[in-house]
């Protein structure tokens, strides 16, 4: 008899949360878990484009198929939209999210997403999610007054009110739907 500990297995569908003593599996059932746990080698090691000091790269991913989107919510670059100038550190803590494809197994960067209203301390890129070609991006103090969607995103009079920002993304263009 083996005791899972502490461990959480997912198996075919099927989660076993193990607590001490909780769980007792026979050595065929032990072997048949272990023959379906697989960890293949690291696929990649990926940094941003434009690496700078406490950018926090990697503090919020999402990953839906070959698509791979990674936020930074500490980059200061001052730039814009998509594919803006990544030079300027003069927006600091506005934050980042980088888009990831894999082809024929090979990683390589598609976007630099910055905010419609870059701005410091904005922390876009604190959270992401990824679905069905639809990225969502969380900038938690984003300090403007909209209300709803859609609204003026650029009136910064209260403070830390945060807006979620929605894209469309496609293998070929990236294009950004809406603010909240």
């Amino acid at each position: 008899m083996k005791q899972l500990l502490f461990i959480v297995i997912t198996l075919i569908g099927q989660t076993l949360n193990a607590k001490p003593n909780s769980i007792s599996i026979d050595e065929t059932q032990w072997q048949n878990i272990e023959n379906q746990i697989a960890i293949s080698s690291q696929q990649a090691y990926i940094k941003a484009s434009n690496t700078g000091n406490n950018d926090l790269f990697g503090w919020s991913v999402a990953m839906d198929g070959n698509t791979l989107v990674i936020g930074a919510p500490k980059e200061q670059s001052n730039a814009t939209g998509i594919n803006g100038n990544q030079i300027n550190n003069s927006a600091s803590n506005s934050g980042v999210v980088y888009v990831f494809i894999k082809t024929g197994g090979v990683w390589s960067q598609q976007a630099y997403i910055k905010a419609s209203n870059t701005d410091s301390g904005d922390w876009f890129g604190t959270s992401t999610t990824l679905s069905n070609q639809t990225l969502v991006v969380g900038a938690p103090w984003e300090d403007s007054s909209a209300t709803g969607i859609g609204g003026d995103e650029n009136n910064n009079s209260l403070n830390s009110t945060g807006a979620a920002y929605v894209y469309h993304i496609t293998t070929e263009t990236l294009f950004k739907n809406s603010f909240e």
